[in-house]
């Protein structure tokens, strides 16, 4: 998957995540606005005075889409980036000096993890005691598996805490790590997590 395909996936579900809060803050915003009518106690007396610009009706709250929430900082910051210029981006012109002034804009972002690919080399050993060979398995390796136990526990997430689909689970899987899962397999991973985590 070039890194062109992998933007663009990744703008899709930020669209889409974005589009999910702007659905869910006006739904907040009617249904409080249906609270606010239904629990209505009375109605003012008419004025004396109707006319005139002292009388204009008051606009509720600040604006749709202006909700006047503010992320919280992160805890830490872990790079910093310094932005300087060697030319104006205004005119081009290299002479530039230095001023005090620094602005500090943090932003929050996705790293997506890199697929890895590990070959486990299994080395064999007699064993006096046993009178047989032995071997053993690798960190993080499951027997007999293709698909390594943080991409099965990750698809499992997808699958049963965030709800989407198993064919979902496979595309996002293709699209944005270049890791072929079968989606009929996917069902399967949650029975394997079960089994691998039921001694705890």
């Amino acid at each position: 998957m070039t890194r062109k395909e992998l933007e663009a996936a990744l703008l899709k579900i930020t669209e889409e995540n974005d589009r999910l809060k702007e659905e869910n803050a006006y739904l907040k915003f009617e249904l409080e606005e249906l609270r606010s009518k239904r629990y209505k106690t009375g109605k003012k007396p008419p004025s004396d005075n109707p006319v005139g610009p002292s009388c204009a009706p008051k606009k509720k709250g600040g604006l749709f889409g202006h909700l006047g929430w503010f992320r919280k900082k992160p805890d830490k910051i872990d790079r910093i980036e310094e932005v300087k210029l060697s030319r104006c981006p205004e005119c081009g012109s290299k002479d530039l000096t230095e001023c005090d002034k620094i602005d500090e804009h943090i932003q929050e972002d996705i790293i997506l993890p890199k697929v890895e690919a590990v070959l486990y080399r299994h080395h064999h050993y007699y064993c006096k005691h046993c009178r047989k060979v032995v071997s053993s398995r690798g960190r993080d390796e499951l027997a007999n598996s293709y698909i390594g136990p943080k991409a099965k526990a990750f698809a499992a997430f997808l699958r049963y805490a965030v709800k989407i689909s198993e064919r979902d689970c496979k595309v996002l899987f293709e699209k944005a790590f270049n890791l072929k899962i079968v989606a009929s397999s996917i069902a399967g991973f949650r029975y394997q997590l079960k089994r691998a985590g039921s001694p705890l």
